[in-house]
């Protein structure tokens, strides 16, 4: 995978993402789906990503939104301040997103890639300083992190 300028949080070339929009999407996708969005939480300074928690009566997922790039990936619900993202898939939660927005959902084999098997060469030299400093060993942990 090649990895687009700002895949960090870091020096991202476009705008954030609306957490307004990245909301309603979330609840529109959850009302198709029979299931509520039980939160919502904008990014700050950390982390990289806008999150929506989604659940049912069978399944909890959160829906995590990079905070400027248009990318979406699904994780285990986090416990507390918990700082670990678990990258899970939930293939009818995407096909729904699919449909509501231009963002597009990662799937959990690719975030679980070995950054030795990614193609940093887009990045720029603060972001890989970063990706130095914070030992990213992943795809995942690389783009949507808790890093300040």
């Amino acid at each position: 995978m090649r990895l687009p300028p700002g895949a960090t949080g870091f020096h991202a070339p476009g705008a954030r993402a609306d957490v307004s929009a990245f909301s309603a999407v979330c609840h529109h996708a959850a009302r198709a789906l029979g299931a509520t969005v039980t939160g919502v939480t904008p990014a700050g300074v950390t982390p990289s990503f806008h999150t929506a928690d989604i659940a049912d009566a069978r399944h909890h997922v959160a829906v995590l939104r990079h905070v400027t790039l248009p990318f979406i990936a699904f994780a285990r619900p986090r416990a507390g301040d918990e700082a670990t993202v678990t990258f899970v898939d939930h293939p009818g939660l995407a096909a729904v997103l699919d449909t509501l927005t231009d963002a597009r959902v990662l799937p959990a084999d690719q975030l679980q890639t070995s950054l030795s098997q990614a193609d940093l060469t887009a990045l720029d030299r603060v972001e890989l300083d970063q990706i130095r400093y914070w030992t990213a060993a992943t795809v995942g942990e690389l783009m949507f992190n808790f890093w300040d």
